[in-house]
């Protein structure tokens, strides 16, 4: 495998784009934007119409560079984690020849250069002390203001092309390639390297900002949640996290889950938990009971949330067999939602192409592949 899926027509990957924007002044750039955020779907699908890439696992940040380099990340919830992540900070300073705000994703990436949550998760917990141990990269999967210009009203074709000639292919801070229409190879040859899903965008779309877009599918590929963490049992060498989620408006429960393995994780969470902790009752329906709880529990406000695999749902919605992958504080809460795929949109007329098994960056070192290549 020697590198990344393309989309099939003619872009800036063979024509250098131009630019015709202006330089903004200073403090210009929005303050922050929630991102858009993705529909489930039940399954891949075929649609030329459709622009498609791996769901890269890791924390959804918005990442801007003003007229002057200066860089900030902002997580979804809004919260500025640019010092979190300091090896972003210097590479992204020089990213682009005038002032941009991306959507992308942080990953840290295991040894066959796969999206590891688990490692995010604990780099995460030691802060940009951990850099040197688990070091991140930032995929760019959207841009959403250049120069003076706000492009989230452009459609979703023009900002990619746009994005990769200002962002590229290679380095810390990189746009990954996309796949036009072949949905279904893009799945198959994601699923055998393990990962856990692939995102359907539609060309013609705008971004939208803050909600759930129907032109934003996610195909699921391994049973995943991610859930509130609503509270935790002590006493236990590695205590219970207690999961809830949102479901039709009221916070309902959706399992339990062993703590996690990480003494710095688990310190990290300690502190984080201590901040949450609430001497109100849950406000998740059933409470305890729906836990089948056997210690001492601790309520926390909303805060925490957990991304757990798991062996699909009992009908009352609980979890079956979950394991823990990843405390996160990166996650909007009110996005923790239970929610049913929705089935693929009708394939648009589109002319006979065979089915072509893409590669993808996924072998060690191919993370940052050449456009040559």
């Amino acid at each position: 495998m020697s590198g990344a899926p393309r989309a099939s027509r003619a872009g800036p990957s063979d024509h250098a784009p131009s630019l015709p924007l202006s330089l903004p002044a200073r403090g210009s750039l929005p303050a922050s934007i929630r991102p858009e955020r993705e529909t489930p779907c039940i399954v891949p699908f075929d649609d030329d119409a459709w622009r498609f890439a791996v769901d890269w696992d890791g924390a959804r940040t918005i990442l801007s560079v003003d007229g002057e380099g200066s860089v900030r990340l902002q997580a979804e919830t809004l919260a500025d984690v640019t010092a979190r992540f300091p090896e972003l900070h210097f590479a992204a300073e020089n990213v682009a020849r005038l002032p941009i705000v991306l959507d992308g994703v942080i990953v840290c990436l295991d040894g066959q250069g796969r999206p590891d949550i688990e490692a995010l998760g604990l780099r995460v917990a030691l802060g940009e002390q951990g850099a040197g141990q688990r070091p991140v990269i930032y995929l760019a999967t959207d841009l959403l203001h250049a120069g003076s210009e706000s492009t989230r009203s452009w459609p979703l074709e023009r900002r990619l092309d746009l994005l990769t000639g200002l962002v590229g292919h290679r380095g810390i801070v990189q746009a990954p390639d996309t796949v036009e229409g072949r949905g279904l190879g893009l799945a198959e040859a994601a699923g055998q390297r393990g990962l856990s899903g692939v995102l359907a965008r539609r060309a013609s779309a705008p971004y939208r900002a803050g909600v759930a877009s129907p032109d934003r599918l996610r195909i699921a590929l391994r049973p995943r949640a991610t859930c509130l963490v609503v509270g935790f049992e002590e006493g236990a060498e590695r205590p219970y996290l207690l999961l809830g989620e949102y479901d039709r408006g009221r916070l309902a429960p959706c399992g339990r889950v062993k703590g996690p393995r990480h003494a710095a994780v688990e310190r990290w969470l300690a502190e984080r938990a201590a901040a949450l902790a609430s001497l109100e009752p849950s406000p998740v329906d059933g409470r305890a009971a729906a836990f089948a709880s056997a210690g001492d529990t601790v309520w926390l406000r909303p805060g925490l949330s957990a991304t757990v695999i798991h062996e699909g749902r009992t009908s009352r919605g609980l979890l079956r067999e979950p394991g823990l992958l990843a405390v996160r504080d990166d996650i909007d809460p009110q996005w923790c939602i239970r929610r049913e795929p929705v089935p693929p949109p009708v394939a648009s007329s589109r002319t006979f192409a065979p089915t072509v098994l893409l590669p993808l960056p996924l072998e060690q070192g191919a993370m940052l592949p050449s456009r040559d290549t």
